[in-house]
């Protein structure tokens, strides 16, 4: 709960000091104008890396990440791309991309939300399945034998569409 409060209230923060600096007119000395476009340029990045990193590590990513690290190369015997899940707080709406054999499943995301979203590859033992619902959508919650705090959420059309290619390493729910 902590981790969650950090992440919502340093942007608060950040906010508050930028305010306050605007109203005490620092940027009205012209070294300060001539620099704020390059301040701008270099912020933007910044800031979206700590957005990515601070959604990760609220959102359980982080935590499952160092249990579950990719050792080897990400299967590929069957992917399935921008496919939406829930952990915790954070949502990652068609960003993820799934792949699966019959030792694994890993999950990793695109592009624009790898800063601190690390290839995660899971064992079929370590997964437990049971049903879920997020508001009136009926899930799949995958549940993890070494991170028992952070659960995975995923659409029943992806879990079937996994189900239907491992059947047999799929585990019983």
């Amino acid at each position: 709960m902590r981790r969650v409060l950090l992440v919502l209230l340093l942007p608060a923060l950040a906010g508050m000091v930028a305010s306050v600096l605007a109203r005490s007119g620092a940027f009205e000395h012209a070294a300060l104008r001539e620099l704020a476009p390059l301040l701008a340029i270099l912020g933007m990045p910044l800031l979206w890396l700590w957005i990515s990193w601070g959604v990760a590590y609220a959102g359980g990513w982080h935590d499952l990440a160092k249990a579950y690290p990719l050792q080897g190369e990400i299967p590929v015997a069957h992917r399935w791309r921008f496919q939406s899940i829930q952990m915790g707080l954070s949502s990652y709406r068609n960003s993820i991309h799934v792949a699966a054999d019959s030792r694994r499943i890993c999950f990793w995301p695109m592009v624009l939300f790898r800063a601190g979203n690390r290839p995660i590859c899971i064992p079929w033992p370590d997964i437990t399945v049971s049903p879920a619902k997020v508001l009136w959508l009926p899930m799949i919650r995958l549940h993890f034998a070494r991170v028992p705090q952070h659960d995975i959420l995923i659409r029943r059309s992806l879990a079937a569409k996994i189900r239907a290619a491992f059947g047999d390493a799929w585990p019983v729910g």
